[in-house]
């Protein structure tokens, strides 16, 4: 798939993503919110949210201090819920200077990058930030447990549009010449899904997983898909529950903090 086909489907995406979106009401939501905003380093006045969605953080950044902040992201419905200096576009070609910005933050963005354009996101993030970078992702996801299986085309997608998962190791490096000086797992705990019951629900029960935001990301189909063995199906989530999931628990995100050498 051609690099621009790809910025065409994520635009549409996010653009569907973004008209039924809602405020950031979950607890988990403001918490992580809360904690990356304590994190922001305090020396820095020039920020860029890259992936800023609809600015949910850019807003609790300003609120606790004084600073001039963009917000850059692919949607422009997304944009339109951000007050404030802000740039529509793909984080793969920024418009702005090299080290323009003391700090970039960006925040659940980095799992959704299509393969095609992810290593020259990761370059255009280490060129453009001066002194800092602060990511979060999700920690040690399983992709396989929220794949979604389209009941009108087939295709096969993650609910969340999540393309890539990430443990603690897997970010030491990720911007050069960035330095890693801060990681940690943070928020509500997640559940995890029993290997060999995961196994035995999705390929012989025909279950799989789903959202109520979730829409296939090639027709855009929200119809939710029914398993050809329901009764199975419902087994398996049983057992997950009682026996697996309680006892097989992880923080929900990793938070990086990365600094330039001096």
């Amino acid at each position: 798939m051609t690099s621009r086909r790809t910025l065409e489907l994520e635009r549409g995406f996010y653009e569907r993503h973004w008209k039924s979106a809602g405020e950031a009401s979950h607890a988990r939501e403001r918490d992580r919110i809360e904690l990356t905003t304590s994190l922001v380093p305090p020396s820095v006045n020039r920020i860029l949210d890259v992936g800023c969605g609809d600015g949910r953080l850019s807003k609790a950044i300003r609120q606790n201090r004084e600073c001039f902040l963009v917000g850059f992201d692919l949607s422009i419905t997304a944009l339109g819920k951000l007050s404030g200096p802000k740039v529509c576009g793909s984080a793969a070609r920024m418009p702005f200077p090299d080290q323009s910005f003391e700090l970039i933050v960006s925040t659940e963005m980095m799992e959704h990058l299509p393969e095609e354009i992810y290593g020259e996101v990761l370059k255009e993030i280490s060129r453009v930030a001066k002194d800092f970078i602060l990511i979060t992702v999700p920690n040690g996801e399983n992709l396989t447990e929220n794949e979604a299986v389209c009941s009108s085309c087939g295709s096969r997608f993650h609910i969340w549009g999540h393309l890539r998962s990430y443990a603690p190791q897997t970010l030491n490096g990720l911007f050069r010449p960035f330095r890693l000086v801060q990681i940690f797992p943070f928020g509500e705990q997640v559940e995890r899904y029993n290997p060999g019951l995961l196994w035995v629900r999705q390929k012989l029960a025909g279950g799989f997983a789903w959202d109520e935001q979730a829409a296939c990301y090639y027709c855009h189909s929200t119809r939710r898909p029914t398993p050809r063995q329901p009764f199975l199906d419902r087994v398996c989530e049983s057992l997950n529950t009682r026996f697996w999931a309680p006892f097989s628990k992880r923080p929900g995100w990793l938070l990086a903090l990365y600094r330039r050498p001096a």
